[in-house]
């Protein structure tokens, strides 16, 4: 038997075109759900990668999934190694270092689902650290991901 929905958020809808979009780590993040649409710990954002880029090794305090949609991207996961092209699947459980790196000639676009809850809100702290005249205030940015339940390794 089914049952009924519990939550006190409706269902949303998000068009082509809507969102926020955000840069950090050189990348740049189409956020098309939030906590604020989902009620729980759902983050949704379409990533557009540059070659070369991506971020560093980190482990977040929720699962994280990436659907490739273009271009090549080496992830590295608890020390392994993988290659995945468009139509390629990662899952990252909860608390694995990981990274990614953009490793062909144009740019990767990724969807990544994230279950931390607050993956915008780190990522939107953070651009406004990258935005921020002089060099990076790579400490202010261990600090922001501790706020949020991750840490670079």
């Amino acid at each position: 038997m089914l049952q009924e929905s519990t939550t006190t958020i409706g269902a949303s809808v998000v068009q082509a075109g809507e969102g926020r979009v955000v840069k950090a780590f050189g990348n740049e993040v189409l956020f098309k759900l939030t906590r604020a649409h989902t009620g729980g710990p759902l983050v949704l954002g379409l990533a557009m990668v540059p070659p070369g880029g991506g971020p560093p090794p980190h482990r977040e305090g929720g699962d994280e999934l990436f659907i490739i949609i273009e271009g090549r991207y080496e992830f590295v996961i608890d020390g392994k190694k993988s290659e995945v092209g468009a139509g390629g699947v990662v899952f990252v459980p909860q608390g694995c270092v990981h990274s990614f790196k953009n490793v062909g000639d144009t740019v990767g676009r990724h969807w990544t689902f994230n279950m931390s809850g607050d993956f915008d809100q780190l990522f939107e702290k953070s651009a406004a650290v990258f935005a921020a005249p002089g060099p990076v205030d790579r400490a202010r940015l261990i600090e922001i991901a501790r706020e949020h339940g991750s840490e670079f390794v």
